[in-house]
């Protein structure tokens, strides 16, 4: 297995092995930013926080916990820090120390965050207070979920863990496989109702009763039949997706974009893309930004391209999210573009940190931007005049 520690030169030493392999020339430099249109959508800086030293040099991904009312933000370092989301004020903040390794879950009441050593902490969420702390045996990459009565947490070893949110104790376990060669799943499991579903390491969605850790069905939603080891890796990196009770969507590294439907099972329909970032849905599209810097819209009912984005390519792009009614995403120079949802063409584009943008997620017409440092800024979307 892969450690995280040696994630952010894996791709760069997959890319070099691949250009060697096929003799192909190495990537090129990312072209001109388009041209603005008249009557672009600009943004109108809210609120700026710092959150502990970020990433702290590592690629790990620490997704703020967006709310109705707070925000709540891990650092590399140790830090959690709740904010309010109105105004970026600070409710509470922690040092723990400890090397986070997930960004946080909040809910409940609650919220939960995991390390590089596998601890999993759970922390009040109205005042921070630390409820406890317990050890799953391994790192935790992917964020924790919670439900009503239970912390769902996978482990760098493939083990999905069931531990009550009174306590920490463990309810039960399922194991899943991990390969020689992993990015390690960092998709965050996703609880809705009384189902957990799990993206793991060997690229399969694993649908399991919150209750029990029975599985319902187990589905293969990554391959690709590469001639080595290196190139056969596959993932699913980026969070999971379900935006209505009948069918979650998921992406992979080096694989495919897939629709399932969640009461069967069944896979509805694959496109082939490799991508390490979390998906959007708007207008009846998944939004899906791929390892190469392209943006593209795919039909949510059919799995057709509606459109392509080349503009951004090699621009390290960050998962895309719906703000008001245009999509954006950040790139590793510190801008975030906005594109029309139907059609993928450019709206506005403003430079927001002088870091790589590592999440953005909007909510109503207002961008939460996380970069690299730890930088955290809330941004208003409005039509230039």
């Amino acid at each position: 297995m892969i450690s995280f520690r040696f994630l952010r030169v894996l791709l760069p030493a997959f890319a070099l092995l691949a250009a060697a392999c096929s003799s192909t020339p190495p990537a090129p430099e990312p072209k001109s930013y388009p041209r603005l249109p008249a009557d672009k959508v600009v943004l109108k800086r809210v609120w700026k926080t710092a959150v502990g030293d970020g990433l702290g040099g590592d690629d790990v991904r620490l997704p703020p916990a967006i709310g109705e009312q707070r925000i709540t933000a891990s650092s590399r370092n140790g830090v959690l820090q709740s904010l309010l989301r109105e105004s970026g004020k600070p409710v509470w903040k922690k040092n723990t120390g400890l090397p986070f390794t997930t960004g946080p879950a909040a809910a409940y009441g609650a919220v939960a965050v995991a390390t590089a050593k596998g601890e999993v902490l759970l922390f009040s969420e109205a005042d921070g207070a630390q409820k406890w702390k317990v050890s799953v045996g391994a790192a935790v990459l992917a964020t924790p979920a919670l439900a009503t009565d239970t912390v769902i947490v996978l482990s760098a070893d493939g083990v999905i863990h069931a531990l009550s949110l009174e306590t920490g104790e463990a309810r039960w376990t399922y194991n899943t496989s991990v390969p020689p060669l992993s990015l390690h799943a960092n998709a965050a499991p996703l609880v809705n109702g009384n189902t957990v579903y799990v993206a793991s390491s060997g690229g399969k969605l694993v649908s399991l009763d919150i209750t029990s850790g029975v599985a319902a069905w187990e589905l293969r939603v990554a391959s690709n039949s590469g001639r080595s080891e290196l190139e056969r890796m596959n993932d699913v990196v980026g969070d999971l997706l379900m935006p209505s009770d009948s069918a979650i969507y998921s992406v992979g590294f080096q694989s495919q974009l897939t629709a399932v439907d969640v009461n069967n099972g069944r896979r509805r329909w694959q496109f082939d893309v490799s991508s390490v970032n979390s998906l959007a849905e708007g207008l009846g599209n998944i939004y899906v930004t791929d390892t190469e810097g392209n943006v593209i819209a795919v039909d949510r009912a059919s799995g057709k391209v509606v459109w392509k984005q080349s503009d951004y390519q090699y621009r390290h792009l960050s998962g895309p999210s719906v703000v008001g009614t245009v999509l954006a995403v950040g790139d590793d120079s510190g801008k975030v573009h906005l594109l029309g949802q139907s059609d993928g063409q450019v709206r506005g584009r403003f430079s927001v940190s002088s870091d790589a943008l590592k999440f953005v997620q909007g909510r109503g017409d207002v961008l939460y931007v996380w970069d690299e440092d730890g930088g955290l800024t809330a941004w208003q979307i409005r039509q230039k005049n």
